[in-house]
């Protein structure tokens, strides 16, 4: 009966489905199964991503034009006055949908020079991430609202409560709802905490507070959600720092948290005072925190050494409207790196100055890489207090999204500015209307008096010299003409190269073309054209596992007939040479060849967590032209279980 029953079965299925339909829908099966097999190695299923969402505090205030999602979760979209921002961590493939609260007919997603794949249906706008980026979703339509994107990589080896030398800032009966001053209590638990050089945990939660002083060998640790808040109730820290690093070395700012300086507030109210400040300061290392709100400076640092600023995240957009939000100001120091940042704000990215009040003069060895830019004033360079030199200073591979001035140079009172470098820096508007705005120009170099300022007069009048622009790439150059203007034969502009230079999609090889207005004999200005070498990297085999490697692979342009050596930098939740065969740090391109791999071989057998990523960075060499970074500066492969 029951073969019987097969059979009929089987004569049913031949009168329903002749061969040629048997034929296709093989096809189709071993065409789908190898377009799955593919997908494997080209792009994330589900289950080999991951995504970590902050939690928003119960007080935030949602957009009202803007909803998020990523890989299908709802991502809180904070509004913050006129910007609205979402904030989330992934690995793998990040699938991100926007949807707006009108039809799309028309966006930007900058910087533009990503490239980034995008699509738009109806009132949703949608692209895929692979590699951690900081985002502007502008020009939507004739919205005024901005939604910034910071997708930020997995935390790697955060601290851990229950760690012998992480101290949860709650033990001290700290309030964490935003309600009560809490100052006191959190100054004794950092006094206590460097005592034993430990970590002090904040987890998620408001915390309000005056002015801290941080001590030497302290590690402050803001976890997702956690925010320190400046109270309403009296004036923070009038002329100081929310968070002074005073005379202090060997201190860490880190974790995905926030510092809201809650300056809309305090400015009108005369309110003056940075959100960090270090003065003295040594061996100090800032990364992954989102600064917010300021009332003047976001990052001040004087006569301080040894600073490394990394994956930071400023958001300066008060209202009403002040100035003085600078992003980083150097003053008298040394030594810094500052590395994938994003700079929002109504003043200077970056501001340099400096006296002779301490050991240190200078302001030298200065690196600014990897970056994005939305503000008023991109690179400023104004001394004061008659400092020594302003040197060795490098600006490279930045997106200035938005800008009043691209670069303003002021030795008017003191100071020799010299060895300075642009390189790859890519600006795609100087005001938003340039031809309504006469004001709006690319460079102000001026070595004159200062009006209303008394430390200015020929007598301390400094030097512009050996400055070099490489590559620098201009959408829209504003309505008015750089100005460039020397005193005297000493006190001059000299040696200023511009290296293929490209201003709204023209090469300019003379100041005519360039819109500069030189205004004396005592500006020397050159332009040439070359061949670049510029190194980007990509993850060529973005999965990996036992048996599976994955693959980075960097590229060069330019001259091929020497080996170029790149560094670069090794982070990640998976551990070099455990999770993962080691890796140097360093790798040559060959002569002759324009790319070489390094591959990523697991070896860890007990792997717990289904992800773990890979993540490099490109070095660049401060002070030098040997090679440029390109936008594509940074790769992750991810490490999936076995």
């Amino acid at each position: 009966m029951h073969y019987t029953n097969f059979s009929h079965r089987q004569q049913w299925w031949h009168k329903k489905i002749n061969p040629r339909k048997l034929l296709l829908i093989s096809l189709l099966i071993a065409v789908l199964f190898n377009f799955f097999l593919s997908s494997l190695n080209s792009t994330a299923p589900p289950a080999a991503s991951i995504v970590k969402l902050y939690p928003p505090l119960t007080t935030a205030t949602a957009s009202s034009i803007y909803s998020v999602t990523v890989n299908n979760k709802p991502v809180f979209v904070e509004k913050y006055n006129s910007l609205s921002y979402v904030q989330f961590a992934f690995a793998g493939t990040a699938n991100i949908e926007i949807q707006v609260k009108e039809k799309v007919n028309k966006y930007t997603i900058s910087p533009k020079s990503y490239k980034l794949p995008s699509r738009k249906q109806g009132n949703k706008i949608s692209f895929s991430l692979t590699v951690p980026r900081k985002l502007i979703l502008h020009h939507v339509n004739s919205l005024d609202e901005k939604l910034f994107i910071l997708a930020d990589p997995l935390e790697e080896n955060p601290p851990q409560l229950g760690d012998r030398q992480v101290t949860n800032i709650i033990n001290y009966q700290v309030d964490n709802t935003g309600k009560i001053n809490a100052t006191d209590k959190i100054q004794q638990a950092i006094d206590d905490v460097a005592e034993h050089h430990g970590i002090l945990y904040f987890p998620a939660g408001v915390y309000k507070t005056r002015q801290l002083n941080l001590k030497s060998h302290i590690t402050l640790y803001l976890a997702p959600g956690a925010v320190l808040a400046a109270i309403t109730e009296a004036d923070p820290a009038h002329g100081r720092g929310l968070l002074q690093l005073e005379n202090v070395q060997n201190v860490k700012i880190i974790g995905r948290g926030t510092i809201n300086g809650n300056g809309s507030y305090w400015r009108p109210r005369k309110g003056w005072y940075t959100l960090i400040l270090l003065k003295n300061a040594k061996n100090i290392w800032l990364q992954d925190i989102l600064l917010k709100d300021p009332a003047v400076a976001n990052v001040w640092m004087s006569y301080s050494e040894n600073v490394k600023i990394d994956n930071l995240k400023i958001l300066a957009n008060p209202q009403p409207e002040f100035l003085n939000t600078d992003g980083f100001d150097f003053w008298s120091s040394r030594n810094i790196t500052i590395n994938n940042v994003l700079y929002v704000g109504t003043d200077d990215a970056t501001a340099h100055g400096g006296d002779r009040e301490s050991q240190i003069h200078n302001n030298e060895n200065i690196n600014v890489r990897n970056s994005v830019f939305y503000n008023g004033n991109g690179f400023k360079i104004a001394a004061t207090k008659i400092p020594n030199y302003i040197k060795d200073i490098t600006y490279e591979n930045i997106d200035v999204v938005f800008a009043n001035e691209l670069s303003g140079f002021w030795p008017i009172s003191g100071g020799y500015f010299e060895n300075i470098y642009f390189k790859n820096i890519r600006v795609e508007d100087i005001l938003n209307t340039p031809e309504d705005d006469k004001s709006a120009r690319l460079f102000t170099w001026l070595i004159r008096v200062g009006s209303g300022d008394p430390d200015s007069s020929p007598e301390r009048f400094g030097h512009i010299r050996n400055i070099f622009i490489n590559n620098l790439t201009v959408e829209h150059r504003g309505g008015a003409k750089s100005v460039f203007l020397g005193y005297d034969a000493q006190r001059n502009i000299s040696n200023v190269v511009f290296d293929n230079l490209c201003i709204e999609g023209k090469k300019v090889s003379n100041p005519q073309d360039a819109y500069f207005d030189i205004q004396n004999q005592y500006v020397q200005l050159k332009f040439t054209s070359s061949n670049p070498t510029i190194v980007n990297i990509r993850a060529s085999a973005l999965y990996a596992s036992q048996g599976n490697a994955g693959q980075f692979r960097i590229t060069r342009t330019g001259d091929k007939s020497k080996p170029l050596t790149v560094k670069y930098t090794i982070r990640g939740t998976a551990k070099n040479g455990r999770d993962y065969q080691k890796i140097p740090g360093t790798v040559t391109i060959p002569v002759g060849a324009d790319t070489v791999a390094i591959a990523i071989q697991p070896q860890n057998h007990n792997q717990r967590q289904r992800l773990k990523t890979v993540l490099l960075s490109l070095e660049n060499q401060p002070h030098s032209t040997s090679y440029m970074l390109s936008p594509n500066f940074q790769a992750v492969v991810n490490i999936r279980e076995s």
